[in-house]
């Protein structure tokens, strides 16, 4: 019996993309557009497209600010696994990880007006599934081909 991927998504695996960048912003939009631009030609809706965008977005960012503390010396691991239904996108930083039980929801005052702390909670709204290892510096996310996360169901506004 073969083992499997525990970060792997369900279904026939159809590509793998792997990068390594430095943490600099400037370095993820190509990553993000090559990723998007795979989705699209596997057939995600435009839905999909958006939640995969947003989620890659606030952990990449994320990775670069609080995991690698803008060290631009330290990388960023981005690997992309498709398969006919989802893909899994998974973003390991060279930081010290951080307590994910240390995470305030902003929808709750006193957190309504500050001007940080949504990127889990967005990335947790849009997506599918979640995941983070036990050190803090690695976030997997799936994002399913064309069913709508919550955030977007009933929402006229939606993509």
């Amino acid at each position: 019996m073969r083992s499997r991927d525990p970060n792997a998504c369900d279904g026939v695996m159809e590509r793998m993309l792997d990068f390594r960048i430095a943490s600099k912003i400037e370095n993820i939009y190509p990553v993000e557009r090559e990723i998007l631009q795979q989705a699209n030609q596997l057939g995600f809706d435009d839905n999909a497209c958006f939640c995969l965008r947003l989620a890659m977005d606030e952990a990449l960012i994320n990775a670069i600010i609080h995991g690698n503390r803008n060290a631009e010396e330290k990388k960023i691991h981005i690997k992309a696994l498709f398969n006919s239904e989802s893909v899994a996108v998974t973003v390991q930083d060279e930081g010290d990880g951080f307590d994910r039980s240390q995470l305030c929801d902003p929808t709750e005052a006193p957190h309504l007006y500050e001007t940080h702390g949504r990127g889990v909670f967005l990335i947790r709204q849009f997506t599918h599934e979640l995941r983070f290892n036990d050190k803090g510096n690695e976030i997997t996310f799936v994002v399913h081909q064309s069913h709508t996360p919550a955030a977007l169901q009933n929402n006229p506004l939606a993509v």
